[in-house]
């Protein structure tokens, strides 16, 4: 078996009506649910983030965030986040990150 051969598994719970929806909306592009998150998977590790950003539901005050986003709700951490990720990437030997032309999103 070829290193680049699709191994591991990735199983993820959703709302049944989520995954219908999804998996007809991109039926309707001309791929698949399964063919979406490898897309996925690939631009975070080629973008090394998240390849959208986050829309949470505001709240009545406008400051807070809903479900696992809540962590991220406040402002006021942003920055120490933001300095927090630089601080990470400033020490993390780069040969631990793959780099754009390892990553094979057509496997």
């Amino acid at each position: 078996m070829s290193s680049t051969q699709k191994r591991a598994i990735l199983q993820v719970r959703i709302r049944e009506e989520d995954k219908q929806h999804a998996e007809r909306l991109y039926d309707a592009m001309g791929t698949s649910l399964a063919e979406a998150v490898r897309l996925f998977v690939a631009q975070s590790i080629l973008m090394r983030k998240l390849p959208f950003q986050p829309v949470a539901v505001r709240s009545k005050d406008g400051t807070a965030a809903y479900g696992s986003l809540k962590a991220y709700g406040d402002p006021n951490r942003r920055s120490e986040e933001r300095n927090a990720w630089i601080e990470y990437l400033a020490t993390e030997c780069d040969d631990s990150i793959l780099g754009p032309e390892e990553v094979d999103i057509h496997e």
